[in-house]
């Protein structure tokens, strides 16, 4: 699954109703992260803080879904206890005064495990009930955070293979890669660059890429230990 790179947002759904035509959007819900890394040997506890720029109170409901195969055709996100996805979101209901901020606490269960943990954790406002007799046009803007906990002793290991205006990458490391600001020139002209797509691969996945010149490939690599800027042959 695709990551579009944010600062500090990132903006999971937009969901309309259709009673009609009066308009009513809700709400000015803002988070301050949308990706969560737990390091190896770290706090396993961190903070989310969710904003309410709105003028009414706001009630939002908290999620958490534990990712397996993530990246894959066979990825699945499962709901269940705490205890059981090793992940705790709390609390995971709160009522947000107007122009206010709280905080959802996210604590890592399981420290020790051997694998690195992908989560999906959802922050939705809750909708009140519509007015009887009443025609509306309802948008609810929702938040998703991605977590990665990561596994002892993480390994990055990118492989990549170029075949004319093609070029597959492999993960074949214990951690998830990020490959963004993908850029690719034609040899014949320096001025003819064209950017590609931004793209993370969880350990184990493979990815192919169409190109639109048969030339070397930057992209910026973000792994455990930081970014590297590298070009592909």
């Amino acid at each position: 699954m695709k990551d579009q790179i944010q600062h500090w947002m990132a903006k999971l759904f937009l969901t309309s109703v259709l009673y009609g035509l009066c308009f009513l959007a809700l709400a000015d819900m803002y988070v301050d992260k949308s990706i969560i890394v737990f390091p190896v040997d770290s706090a396993t506890r961190q903070d989310v803080k969710v904003t309410n720029s709105d003028d009414e109170t706001m009630y939002i409901e908290v999620e958490v879904f534990k990712v397996l195969e993530p990246g894959t055709g066979q990825e699945e996100r499962i709901k269940d206890n705490p205890r059981v996805l090793g992940l705790l979101a709390t609390p995971n209901k709160l009522v947000i005064p107007p122009k206010s901020q709280k905080l959802v606490r996210l604590v890592n269960l399981e420290p020790q495990s051997k694998e690195e943990r992908i989560y999906r954790i959802n922050i939705t406002p809750i909708v009140p009930p519509l007015e009887e007799n009443v025609s509306q046009l309802r948008i609810v803007v929702a938040y998703q955070i991605l977590a990665i906990v990561q596994p002892p002793n993480p390994e990055s290991k990118l492989i990549a293979h170029r075949s004319g205006k093609k070029i597959i990458f492999t993960n074949e490391g214990n951690t998830n890669v990020l490959l963004s600001e993908g850029k690719q020139c034609d040899i014949s002209s320096a001025d003819l660059c064209e950017s590609l797509e931004s793209h993370r691969l969880y350990a184990g996945n493979t990815w192919e890429l169409k190109l639109p010149y048969d030339a070397p490939v930057s992209f910026a690599v973000r792994s455990f230990d930081g970014i590297k800027q590298q070009i592909f042959p």
